[in-house]
């Protein structure tokens, strides 16, 4: 399994699955292993007289699974300094795929030559600050990529460099783990430190990666507890400018188009002022936005057959809150509550179980809005993410269906670690047609379509042009493109309706000044997409297309049974476009045609007469 990546020998820095260093020594290329199989998988483990370093690799699919430990098997306390899992390519020519990650420019991916060394990682507590925890190393002389995928637990860092081995031998090291920067962890006797898991592959497209493979494996580990939801949220329809009569006013039309989960978003909570001054004590006021109305709100969106839901940032409190004065013993660095602390946890687990049964939720929004870039304590966040995972176990434990759904400035926190604790994701306020495209198709290279949500956000205007000549003004849908509504669009509907294809389908918006043929779409939509969520839940995804003015997505099952393609276009200067699917052998059903499979890899399928800012959808069914 994980043999290809590790050369034999003793050269620094190159040789040996671990880098290891603390108060215990230096563990590197002169650590021998010994290679054990149990039910886990297959186990390489370092032992000496004081510390033990194992690697648990197991195959998932087509993935190789990686788990490291670091175990203190002294008799006494040891401090560990840097901790990181290696691997080795030869070669000498290679370039790096790695991402950004920032509010409005989440899954920002690009590939540029490995010269010297390439370095990606957390800024701080938010696990996609910065950065996202993929790596790819595609080799220009044979075209293979490597691909890694880091499910975070702390603050991490992936690295790829170039060393010299010996003579004209030249190598690619890549090492994961633990930031190093700043860390003194404290192992006790006996205790069992567990590194950042890691998913890798070899793949061959390097548009999307070949991100299917993690898809199938991903989705078969951890399966979905529930179908994609159809969600309404507050935020940006107002932001915090929330209103009682305005929030009731849309119930109704929720309820009429099919959507599940109704929730109220910032705002809902503390006095009449900016929702980021009042987050903390997580008490409804009689002086605050809604007047006390929440539960009037929420009684409304049972009575209409939806589930009711709440914002919350559980994990930092303003200085003025009253929890602040009353427990200054709960936070850390200002506004930043503890988690690594029993006492600060089970405050806010009592907390959100308060919330949860007052206003009878069964949907939350865990929010994250604020950073520090670096852990006083010297454990790069792993004792307070060990916290933070404890307390998402406790309320899943006590609300086993509570739907739950993660975001931090957006996607800040969308990676696999979170992916095993979260429902889905909201994976950016840019929730537009054009840049929440992009988000999407990067993001799909590693997170499975039915964790990212997508979200409609329109008004509709009437000082839009129609494409018509002469130019009457018409009433338009119009789509925010940004995060703040000062960037709109008007869009095709068939762009909208496949845009919000593929996850949980979501509105945050103005539903109820909808027209009411618009409503009556959006109706019969909805219908269809619930008829077609169970495949989308375990679909993979692949990106056929990755162009400036075009998009092509192939959603499908794990057999290629049934495949959907999304073609997607901005501005177009042709008037068609071959594209070719990936299809198993045998015969498809193609608009009404059969096709075998080696035609439709030889000659595609064309698409015509392509439109500005639409979308056409092609399905293939296998013939049985």
């Amino acid at each position: 399994m994980i043999e290809k990546y590790v050369r034999k020998g003793e050269f620094t820095g190159v040789t040996g699955l671990f880098f290891a260093s603390g108060s215990f020594g230096t563990i590197d290329s002169q650590a021998k292993y010994v290679k054990t199989e149990n039910a886990d998988g297959v186990i390489y483990e370092y032992r000496d007289e004081k510390v033990c370093l194992q690697a648990v690799v197991k195959k998932i699919g087509n993935i190789i699974s990686r788990q490291d430990y670091f175990i203190n098997v002294s008799n006494e306390p040891l401090t560990l300094y840097a901790c990181n899992g290696r691997y080795v390519l030869s070669g000498n020519a290679f370039e790096v795929y790695t991402q950004y990650n920032g509010w409005q420019h989440e899954s920002s991916g690009n590939w540029q030559e490995l010269v010297t060394q390439v370095a990606v990682s957390a800024n701080g507590i938010r696990t996609c600050d910065g950065a996202t925890p993929v790596l790819a190393l595609r080799n220009k002389h044979n075209g293979k990529i490597d691909v890694f995928h880091l499910f975070p637990n702390a603050q991490w860092r992936m690295t790829a460099r170039k060393r010299m081995r010996f003579g004209k031998q030249e190598a690619v090291v890549v090492e994961t783990g633990f930031e190093s920067v700043g860390l003194h962890l404290e192992v006790g006797v006996g205790e069992r430190i567990e590194l950042p898991e890691i998913w890798l592959y070899q793949a061959d497209n390097r548009v999307d990666l070949d991100a299917y493979k993690l898809h199938e494996a991903f989705v078969s580990e951890y399966p979905r507890k529930t179908l994609p939801p159809i969600l309404y949220n507050t935020w940006l329809s107002d932001f915090d400018t929330v209103n009682a009569d305005k929030i009731l006013n849309q119930i109704d039309s929720a309820a009429y188009m099919g959507v599940e989960m109704f929730m109220i978003d910032a705002g809902w909570f503390g006095e009449d002022v900016c929702w980021a001054e009042s987050v903390g004590d997580w008490e409804e006021l009689p002086n605050g936005k809604l007047n006390g109305r929440v539960k009037e709100i929420g009684d409304k969106v049972r009575k209409a057959g939806m589930k009711f839901g709440l914002w919350m940032e559980p994990e930092r409190a303003t200085l003025q809150c009253k929890i602040q004065s009353e427990h200054p013993e709960y936070f850390t660095q200002g506004v930043f509550l503890n988690f690594a602390d029993e006492k600060a946890r089970e405050y806010i687990f009592n907390k959100t179980c308060e919330i949860v049964d007052t206003y009878g939720l069964e949907f939350l929004k865990f929010d994250f809005n604020v950073t520090v870039c670096y852990d006083e304590t010297g454990c790069a966040f792993y004792r307070y993410m060990q916290g933070q995972k404890a307390y998402v176990d406790a309320l899943r434990k006590r609300y086993p269906n509570l739907y739950i759904t993660n975001c931090a400035s957006g996607g800040a926190r969308m990676d696999l670690g979170q992916a095993r604790l979260f429902d889905s994701f909201w994976f950016t306020d840019n929730q537009g047609p054009y840049e929440g495209l992009t988000i999407v198709k990067n993001t799909l290279k590693r997170m499975p379509t039915a964790l990212i949500e997508r979200w409609n956000v329109q008004t509709f205007r009437d000082d839009f042009p129609a494409t018509e000549k002469p130019t009457p003004r018409v009433r338009l849908p119009i789509s925010c493109n940004n995060a703040t509504w000062d960037f709109v669009l008007n869009v095709d509907p068939s762009y909208t309706f496949a845009f919000m294809t593929g996850g949980p389908l979501g509105f945050s918006c103005d539903i109820a000044s909808f027209p009411d043929d618009y409503k009556a779409e959006w109706k019969e939509y909805i219908a269809q997409y619930k008829k077609d969520r169970e495949f989308y839940s375990t679909a993979t995804a692949r990106v056929l297309v990755d162009g400036t003015d075009i998009s092509v997505f192939e959603y499908a099952d794990r057999d290629l049974d049934r495949c959907v393609l999304q073609f997607f276009t901005k501005l177009v200067y042709t008037d068609r476009l071959t594209v070719y699917p990936v299809v198993a052998d045998g015969e498809y059903l193609c608009d009404g045609i059969k096709r075998t499979a080696e035609d439709l890899r030889e000659n595609g399928i064309v698409f015509l007469d392509l439109k500005d800012n639409s979308c056409i959808v092609k399905e293939l069914k296998k013939i049985k």
